[in-house]
């Protein structure tokens, strides 16, 4: 195409729209940090009505260190004698940059309670189909439509944002999903960008029916391993994702792992890029990673562990391994 899918989108409009309808405090941020929309609410809200908004506005009123808008934020802040839920909902593809929303701490509204009865029942199945759809008419025009695949990643992130929302999450509507279907799903996610790379993606899990009740957090942790290794892996090359099942001292493990043939995690940085106070640095020549943090907390939650290991010097492989949490 003669020009960047994103100067024709549907992506800023498609959010914009949902953020009106839902009459939430929003604000929606450019890579640059500049604002494109600010909803009514979030004007006044914050005092900012006949005036632009801006994130030190933002910062100075609630408190908060508003970061990387690619690292997802949640928090319960305090303004005046009012407490909200703060999110932050990074996007990509056509609508780059991230969604601000401030929502009231207490949920017990008819209201809201009405809002959150009504995403689950009759919003959340129809955006999944058209997700799924779109994904599948792009794939039969051969090497994927631009902007198919941009409608695609923009319903894609409302679902992301909307089971951010307490109180929203539809998993007692839908039957929790087993751990091989998890793998699978995420790596159909990720299936168009890897093709768009030229990179070979594949699925390599033992047909497992244990489920996992966190199973949301378990998908969000993948997806991390899987964008990292979009980023490093060149175009060519191979992405191996999968899950096993294992024992030990006669309780069961579950083992997802993904493997890549890109550049290999520096011996130094193996343990550090975990940490919560790792700084990824994009530009660096050095494999590192986004996000892992975020990974290493999921892990520990459920009696687990993450780590990297690289032992033939050409492969690199992200491992997962946690305790199944007792969904029959």
């Amino acid at each position: 195409m003669p020009f960047p899918v994103s100067a024709a989108s549907l992506a800023v409009t498609s959010i914009v729209d949902l953020l009106i309808a839902t009459g939430v405090a929003a604000a929606f941020v450019a890579p640059d940090r500049s604002m494109k929309f600010v909803s009514e609410e979030a004007r006044s809200l914050f005092g900012a009505s006949g005036s632009e908004l801006s994130l030190q506005t933002i910062e100075s009123h609630t408190g908060i260190h508003i970061g990387d808008l690619s690292v997802p934020a949640t928090a319960t802040i305090r303004m005046g004698e009012r407490s909200l839920f703060y999110s932050l909902v990074p996007l990509s593809g056509g609508a780059a940059g991230a969604v601000l929303v401030f929502r009231p701490a207490d949920a017990s509204t008819q209201s809201h309670a009405s809002f959150n009865s009504f995403v689950r029942e009759a919003v959340f199945g129809p955006l999944r189909a058209l997700r799924d759809l779109t994904i599948q008419a792009s794939r039969t025009r051969g090497p994927g439509d631009p902007l198919l695949d941009d409608v695609a990643a923009t319903v894609e992130q409302v679902l992301s944002s909307l089971e951010l929302a307490p109180e929203v999450s539809d998993s007692g509507f839908a039957q929790v999903p087993t751990v091989t279907d998890i793998v699978n799903q995420v790596a159909s996610r990720f299936g168009t960008r890897a093709d768009l790379k030229g990179i070979k993606l594949q699925v390599d899990a033992q047909d497992l029916e244990e489920r996992f009740r966190d199973h949301e957090r378990l998908a969000e942790s993948l997806g991390i391993f899987m964008e990292n290794a979009l980023h490093y892996v060149p175009a060519g090359g191979q992405i191996v994702m999968g899950v096993r099942w294992m024992e030990y001292k006669g309780k069961p493990l579950l083992l997802f792992f993904v493997m890549d043939n890109g550049p290999v995690v520096p011996e130094a940085l193996r343990r550090p890029m975990f940490e919560a106070n790792f700084v990824w640095n994009p530009s660096s020549p050095e494999r590192s990673g986004r996000g892992l943090s975020k990974i290493r907390e999921f892990a520990l939650a459920h009696a687990g562990s993450v780590w990297v290991e690289a032992r033939s010097g050409k492969a690199c492989t992200f491992f997962l391994r946690v305790r199944p949490d007792g969904v029959a």
